[in-house]
């Protein structure tokens, strides 16, 4: 039995009640209509797996009915069955990306092969979702510990102030040396300006944490403010010089997945700066190209391996020593480029001057389309 949601559309009822029959020797919950409008309605609440539909019905053609459901953001296969074969039919098909088509009369063994295939399909989906979900969870809690790290790091100086702040007042309070009018004050607010840097910093590595996507309206440059927040005390650590270039490019996308990859890349550029002797720069370029906001990120400290370079994005390869890296990173910075952020991601290693003096690194290139939002209120 096929645990699948199965919509079957078709005017002629006799038809139906055979179609009907048979699927639901195989399949888990079969619905049948043989009025489009109604079954419009309820595919709704349904919310099925995949829809077999007639194309020629009185009133709403499959493919009307098919629009509709499209236009309700409801994004479910579905196979057309026609008894003719007009061109006209093939190009709305696809447009509307109508995943098969079946000749009139409907050979069953031959649609049920195909429901077959498209569960199968989903099964497939269904465990690579499964290890990908594995591998999310382990970069993002490789990312928790670096990010904790770079807190402890950032915090050392705020408290350091607190500290003597405070025990400058309670000395000067025994000894009765503090001026209230003057002292005292500036001393209290070198306090509340360390608590909010400090809140400040626990606020963006909180939301960078949050499991939950939100898909937001953003700026670039607020977005490398939190990166920069999460990142600095790091580079400070290391002596990393960290150079931005970027064009205040407004983008619609999920802020949060973006600031991932982001950090993701500047991890393994820092990991591979701290070995050499020389300078170490992190380049961030951040540009408009023909409707795409282009994200370069590249450093000094060498290149990739050309061995590693070609398959620096797949799962477990890591470019780093054998030792050192997982590879879980990258292969989760395309992911998220590509499926969630709907982009682009790749690679390459460049020769680039600076300051008169010419460097080798690895540059990394993410394209996204800043042209047309998902979101319809901004």
């Amino acid at each position: 039995m096929l645990e699948l949601k199965l919509v079957v559309v078709e005017d002629d009822e006799v038809l139906l009640k055979r179609i009907t029959r048979i699927l639901k020797r195989e399949i888990a919950e079969v619905y049948s209509f043989s009025n489009p409008d109604e079954a419009l309605e309820k595919i709704l609440e349904i919310n099925p797996d995949i829809i077999v539909s007639d194309i020629h019905m009185p009133g709403m053609s499959g493919l009307e009915m098919y629009k509709k459901i499209k236009d309700k953001n409801l994004d479910v296969p579905i196979i057309m069955a026609s008894a003719f074969s007009e061109p006209k039919y093939f190009i709305e098909a696809i447009k509307l990306k109508v995943k098969n088509f079946i000749v009139k009369p409907i050979d069953i063994d031959n649609l049920l092969n195909e429901i077959r295939q498209f569960n199968k399909e989903i099964e497939e989906k269904k465990e690579l979702s499964k290890k990908e979900k594995v591998l999310r969870i382990q970069s993002k809690m490789a990312a928790m510990g670096e990010m904790l790290g770079n807190i402890a790091h950032q915090w050392k100086q705020p408290l350091n102030t607190i500290s003597l702040s405070a025990s400058t007042i309670q000395v000067a309070k025994e000894m009765k040396t503090i001026d209230y009018e003057k002292d005292l004050d500036e001393y209290l607010d070198n306090i509340m300006n360390s608590v909010d840097y400090m809140n400040t910093t626990m606020s963006d590595f909180q939301n960078y944490l949050k499991p939950n996507k939100l898909e937001s309206c953003f700026y670039l440059e607020d977005t490398m403010k939190k990166v920069e927040n999460l990142i600095i005390a790091q580079c400070k650590a290391y002596d990393i010089t960290l150079i931005k270039n970027i064009q205040n490019t407004h983008l619609c996308n999920y802020q949060n997945e973006l600031l991932q990859v982001i950090l993701n890349i500047i991890k393994n550029a820092t990991d591979e700066l701290i070995k050499i002797k020389t300078e170490k720069y992190i380049f961030i370029d951040i540009t408009e190209e023909d409707g795409e906001t282009v994200i370069k990120i590249k450093d000094n400290a060498g290149g990739i391996k050309q061995k590693n370079i070609d398959s620096i994005f797949e799962a477990y390869v890591s470019g780093k020593e054998e030792t050192e890296g997982t590879g879980i990173g990258l292969y989760m910075s395309k992911q998220i480029v590509e499926n969630s952020l709907e982009g682009k991601i790749n690679v390459t290693n460049s020769n680039f001057i600076y300051n008169n003096k010419e460097y080798y690194g690895a540059e990394f290139t993410i394209r996204l389309n800043s042209l047309v939002g998902k979101l319809t209120d901004t």
